[in-house]
């Protein structure tokens, strides 16, 4: 395991365990505007460590599994902001629950801004 990925680790068990905190120690209305922002900051972090990583670990499966050579430093950032926008529709999505019923409708407007997001990224990036 490389420093960097023991580094995101340790980020996203700390973001586990403010989130785990927050969830058990408070409830919304006693929370207040910083309570439940905190949360979704936390969750927020925690999703996008998690699913940077399971980027990179795939990643580095198929480039043993197929031989696959790439520049990494590109490969990286790029991973990167794939997984802050894929990790930004959880959040989301806990965000309208919370406001209200979530649909099919919804859902698939949330598909839709996250296949927006992602084509943004391959083509600027």
């Amino acid at each position: 395991m490389s420093m960097g990925m023991k580094i995101i680790s340790f980020i996203a068990l700390v973001a586990l365990i403010l989130t785990a905190v927050i969830l058990n120690a408070t409830n919304p209305s006693s929370a207040g505007p910083f309570g439940i922002l905190a949360f979704f900051v936390c969750l927020y972090v925690l999703f996008i460590c998690l699913t940077y990583v399971v980027f990179l670990t795939s990643e580095r499966i198929a480039a043993k599994f197929f031989n696959f050579k790439n520049s990494r430093n590109e490969s990286k950032y790029k991973t990167y902001y794939y997984s802050t926008v894929i990790s930004l529709a959880p959040v989301i999505y806990v965000g309208m629950q919370s406001m209200g019923d979530v649909g099919i409708f919804e859902i698939l407007l949330l598909g839709v801004f996250e296949l927006l997001a992602c084509f943004f990224i391959h083509k600027r990036y």
